[in-house]
């Protein structure tokens, strides 16, 4: 039974390998979408906050163009001449603030960017209208947040996540917990599944989690 096991174990991975390669072959035969946009001359010589736009255009025209249907952006060292903040300190070393009040400030200019850019990406999806009538953030889930809801800790509770479109009902914060009496917080991989589920994968579990965040009603 464990040969058996093992013997089916590595077809199915050949299977799933051979489909990977037929839609790779597919997509190079497939044309590619034409679109009115060029990137500037030196943009990877572009210090954090200029390239960082730039990142949320690609973003915006890959969706808009279907060239993809999953994104994902990290964004963690804004890199030398700090960044082009108007900070004095580097990066880490305001995350790990301890609290202190100079360096919070100057990790709030950090953060201040990250959201103006986040709203200028939402911005964007929303102003293409889809075939089906509706716009690109509402048929777009868009996820942003960290790991970590407090780094200067490295504490990885009451993470702060802000999730956009998709057709759910939005404009409000929402706190979860577990027990609500013990103050037991809700793991993020709950949210994790109701985004699968919305994006057509039959599952209910991410992880430890093996349920939905309750509360994400989605708009007829």
């Amino acid at each position: 039974m464990r040969d058996r096991a093992k013997l089916e174990q590595y077809f199915n991975s050949v299977r799933e390998v051979e489909k990977r390669l037929t839609q790779s072959s597919q997509w190079l035969d497939k044309p590619k979408p034409v679109v009115d946009y060029t990137l500037p001359a030196g943009a990877n010589s572009r210090s954090f906050v200029d390239r960082v736009p730039l990142y949320y255009d690609l973003m915006s025209l890959a969706l808009q163009t279907d060239s993809t249907r999953v994104i994902t952006l990290a964004l963690a060292d804004i890199g030398a001449n700090f960044g082009g903040f108007k900070i004095s300190r580097g990066y880490h070393q305001l995350t790990h603030h301890g609290k202190v009040p100079e360096y919070i400030t100057e990790l709030s200019v950090i953060e201040q960017f990250h959201m103006k850019q986040l709203s200028r990406f939402l911005n964007q999806l929303k102003t293409v209208e889809e075939p089906n009538g509706k716009t690109l953030l509402d048929n777009s889930m868009v996820l942003f947040g960290s790991g970590m809801g407090n780094a200067s800790s490295h504490s990885n509770k009451n993470l702060p996540l802000i999730l956009a479109g998709g057709g759910f009902r939005h404009g409000e914060h929402k706190s979860y917990f577990k027990d609500e009496a013990k103050k037991k917080a809700s793991p993020a991989g709950n949210l994790f599944v109701s985004m699968l589920q919305r994006f057509g994968v039959e599952t209910d579990q991410f992880g430890q989690a093996t349920s939905t965040l309750t509360g994400l009603e989605v708009q007829g």
